[in-house]
């Protein structure tokens, strides 16, 4: 039996999540291991679950992949992990064998499997890890690194993913467009990375406090437009990062980019409302350089993993930590914008 303080974020429905008691610990099948959840944070794809469903989810079904924990069970044929092995995940399984996993390729797997969706999450109290996540050696050891930051080696990973494929050494400027969670985390990444000349776009509020706090030079959507060459250095960014999910911004960021640069589509549009419309001679003139990003493999955890242990003290300024019992009050607070990136703590 579990104990009687163990909870669980389980998803029934649309504007239908709730915590409810985590009555048994979860039994291990031949492959799988068992996690003692230690944190788990709150993803932008969470929220998108609680106000419009998923249908890759079939209820009711525990929800949460950014997650940090401790292995207290493996099941038979496990190798690689025992217990007492403090682990986050790369939560996108890939089933190694179509080309994109043979291409080393797992998160863009055309029979994807992703931890939190097509199985039980890591909001609660216990989470087993599948025997495709196990043997593909999707789990990452974390060794005694915080909760709090371990848990978030996840959507580092994925910032990690759209950056690893341009070429950094090159780029000295960099627009990140979209001040929340994830656009923190693209900024502290290209910090590590050696870029000088990082610019951040968000509105009046918390989260621009949050990052002017860190050392960053913070612009608003008019000032960005309006000055944008002159902080470039006259031509544009070398990299523009895109991580509103705005029809609007998406379309204009061409603009930002210098000749010859790179603009990431980080942030996905909704279905229904996911077509742009761009300026094709900028793109065709500028030899700009177009790419899309999605979730993350095994080497963008275990990266993400190094960088956050170098960045705790600004991890820790940017995250707001809550028991589990107050996942609405987290929800509430990412959609109201008085929290940048909430941790849940089971």
């Amino acid at each position: 039996m579990s104990n009687s303080n163990d909870y669980k974020v389980v998803y029934y429905a649309p504007k239908d999540l709730r915590v409810e008691k985590q009555e048994e610990k979860p039994s291990v099948k031949k492959g799988e291991v068992l996690v003692r959840v230690e944190a788990c944070a709150i993803c932008g794809s969470d929220i998108k679950t609680y106000l419009h469903g998923n249908p890759r989810m079939i209820p009711p079904a525990v929800i949460g992949h950014e997650f940090c924990g401790e292995i207290i069970e493996t099941g038979a044929g496990v190798d690689g992990y025992k217990i007492g092995d403090r682990v986050s995940m790369a939560t996108t399984m890939g089933c190694g064998e179509c080309v994109y996993c043979l291409e080393g390729k797992p998160n863009i797997c055309k029979n994807v499997k992703a931890m939190g969706f097509h199985c039980d999450g890591a909001m609660a109290k216990y989470a087993v890890i599948p025997e495709g996540g196990v043997s593909k050696k999707n789990l990452v050891k974390v060794a005694d690194l915080d909760a709090r930051i371990a848990c978030l080696c996840e959507p580092m990973s994925c910032a990690l993913n759209g950056l690893m494929r341009v070429p950094l050494d090159k780029v000295k400027s960099a627009l990140v467009i979209g001040i929340g969670a994830l656009g923190m985390f693209h900024s502290i990444a290209l910090r590590e990375f050696g870029v000088k000349n990082i610019v951040c776009v968000s509105r009046e509020g918390v989260k621009k406090n949050m990052m002017d706090k860190l050392g960053f030079i913070t612009k608003t959507p008019k000032e960005i437009e309006e000055e944008y060459l002159e902080i470039s250095g006259g031509d544009g960014f070398d990299l523009v990062v895109i991580t509103a999910p705005s029809n609007q911004v998406q379309s204009e960021a061409l603009k930002y980019a210098r000749k010859g640069g790179h603009i990431s589509y980080f942030a996905s549009l909704p279905v229904g409302d996911n077509m742009i419309t761009i300026d094709s001679r900028l793109l065709h003139y500028g030899e700009l350089v177009l790419y899309g990003t999605s979730d993350s493999t095994v080497e963008h955890v275990e990266k993400a993993r190094d960088i956050l242990s170098k960045h705790i003290d600004d991890i820790l300024e940017i995250i707001t930590v809550l028991p589990i019992t107050d996942f609405e009050t987290g929800i509430k607070g990412i959609r109201n914008k008085e929290f940048a990136k909430v941790v849940l703590i089971p």
